[in-house]
């Protein structure tokens, strides 16, 4: 079951590479749509446009992320437990709502923040820019720095500071024992951040569209977008040999961050105890905390509070009192096309939710529990669909509707988005129910197994109530999927089966800002519900079983 879902887009978004007609019409194999790709100087500026941008992301995100980690969890700084909370919040946030958030605070003709400067300073010319390759480098690396901080946070927990001490005690430095012992010995989390914060850079679709097309900065994804949507005859193609070396790309660098730490090793944590003493930041502590902060005010309460105020605003840009109005709302949720969309994402995040708990639960089952000869196999297979861009996973669902037998009719419908954001969600769902299972010792099981307990009742009251955080967690990621990704739906959709950020990439486009904010401050609060619920129900019975059997109630482990 895994295999027919994950498969066929990587399949045949290969064979659709080599294919010399559209699909679904005849031809045969041939080199010839990587002949006119490569032959074209367009290919390697597109090329070098998104290695660029990238690694300059990248690079920039690592820093602030790292940095951030560092100061939460070996160091002084005041409020520590406040911006731990503060600082994944962007990450939960969609990009595309901190993208039309800084569009209207630094664009170069009504930007809220050029507005100001030119008040204040009496600038003649706006000193931002958001249409640029800064401003993209920008956007990018805001929403990857609290991802990179996640990533990171871990590992410096774990790290044993006796090496740090021993260091201090030898008269090293503050920055002189940060970049000699703690960052090589957390090596191995700042290479998977790298290449993990690499792949979201190249795979980027929303930031590059938006602000690299109005001034003609073409990445990958977005020429691969241009080649399905914007050429008379779409070129398939091409837009299926450019995704292939996206993804070679990406298994490129998973190989090397395998063969790189496959010859090192990197022990830190033994059985000795320890109790870290935070360096002492003395008058550094409260920019510590305003650096930490930082993340959050830029990546998610300001483009918030701008997408607040452009919905009630009676002209973009300008924003006054007496221009306050709330006839945009009206008009947005008395629109079909709205009402459609709302609908169509609410349905699809409670399927993909339910149908990829299902699933996530099962593989990870599959993986860790039995000994099943094909579970690393399994296992494999839900990690494949990391290594695939949303807008190349678009292409290859396209190539499969189009060429498979049977799969036409999915074309255009809300079944081939769901399956799309199946195949999205599914290495996050099944990493967070794995976790929770294979923290469950099989003594548990065995006790219930002597007691007569069948494999259904295993199941049912010992298993499930343990692992409910993990599948909520996982219930959540797809229904995330669903709520962000753009991507993916933007080559899939069809009249009818528009989603919400579909939605508003269309309203956007035909300049209806003050709707296209509406819709996302509607999506941010079905993200906040979605949350709320999640943690109302992991702390509503913590460890209770979903329900006992007549008579009894559930045993404490």
């Amino acid at each position: 079951m895994t295999g027919i879902l994950v498969l066929p887009p990587f399949l045949l978004l290969a064979i659709g590479s080599f294919w010399g007609a559209p699909p679904g019409d005849p031809g045969s194999l041939s080199l010839q749509t990587y002949i006119e790709a490569y032959s074209s100087p367009e290919t390697y500026r597109v090329l070098w446009n998104s290695v660029y941008i990238a690694t300059c992301k990248t690079f920039l995100a690592l820093i602030w992320g790292v940095s951030m980690a560092w100061l939460v969890t070996r160091t002084d700084m005041p409020f520590r437990g406040l911006i731990e909370v503060l600082i994944p919040v962007p990450f939960f946030i969609p990009g595309l709502f901190s993208i039309f958030g800084w569009i209207h605070l630094a664009n170069p003709y009504n930007g809220l923040i050029n507005q100001f400067l030119q008040f204040i300073f009496g600038f003649e010319k706006p000193l931002l820019n958001i249409y640029s390759y800064g401003g993209i480098i920008f956007i990018m690396t805001l929403g990857s720095a609290s991802f990179i901080y996640l990533l990171t946070v871990g590992a410096f927990r774990g790290l044993d500071p006796a090496l740090e001490e021993s260091a201090r005690t030898c008269g090293a430095g503050l920055l002189t024992t940060f970049f000699r012992i703690t960052l090589p010995m957390i090596a191995p989390a700042l290479l998977g951040a790298f290449v993990l914060s690499f792949i979201r850079g190249l795979e980027a679709f929303e930031a590059p569209v938006l602000l690299g097309s109005p001034v003609k900065i073409y990445v990958f994804t977005n020429e691969i977008h241009r080649a399905v949507t914007f050429r008379d005859p779409p070129q398939y193609g091409l837009a299926a040999a450019l995704g292939v070396t996206l993804i070679v790309i990406t298994l490129l660098l998973v190989f090397a961050q395998w063969r790189i730490l496959g010859e090192r090793q990197f022990f830190t944590i033994t059985g000795r105890g320890y109790n870290p003493h935070p360096f002492k930041l003395h008058h550094w502590r409260w920019p510590a905390f305003a650096f930490c902060s930082l993340n959050f005010l830029l990546d998610g309460a300001l483009p918030i509070a701008m997408l607040v105020a452009n919905s009630v605003s009676s002209i973009p840009g300008v924003y006054r009192w007496e221009l306050i109005t709330f006839r945009h709302y009206r008009t947005a949720f008395m629109d079909e096309v709205v009402i459609r969309s709302l609908y169509n994402t609410t349905l699809l995040a409670l399927l993909g939710a339910f149908i990829g708990i299902l699933l996530s639960v099962l593989i990870a089952y599959a993986a860790t529990r039995t000994k099943f000869w094909g579970r690393r196999m399994l296992d494999l297979l839900s990690w494949l669909p990391w290594t695939l861009p949303g807008i190349v996973l678009g292409v290859g669902m396209l190539w499969a509707v189009l060429m498979l037998p049977g799969y036409s009719v999915l074309y255009g419908t809300l079944w081939i988005l769901l399956i799309s954001f199946l195949i999205k969600g599914l290495p996050l769902g099944v990493r967070a129910v794995t976790g929770s299972l294979v923290q469950i010792h099989h003594e548990l099981e065995e006790c219930a197994r002597i007691h007569g307990a069948s494999w259904g009742q295993n199941c049912r009251y010992v298993l499930l109530p343990l692992i409910r955080p993990g599948i909520l967690a996982a219930g959540v990621f797809f229904a995330y999927a669903v709520l962000r990704d753009l991507s993916t739906a933007v080559l899939l959709y069809g009249y009818g089966s528009e989603v919400l950020t579909v939605a508003m990439l269309r309203y956007w486009a035909e300049g209806r800002v003050q709707v296209v904010s509406v819709l996302a401050l509607t999506t941010l609060l079905l993200l906040v519900i979605l949350s709320a619920l999640q943690r109302l129900v992991v702390r509503k019975s913590p460890g209770a079983a979903w329900d006992s059997p007549p008579g009894n109630k559930p045993a404490a482990a």
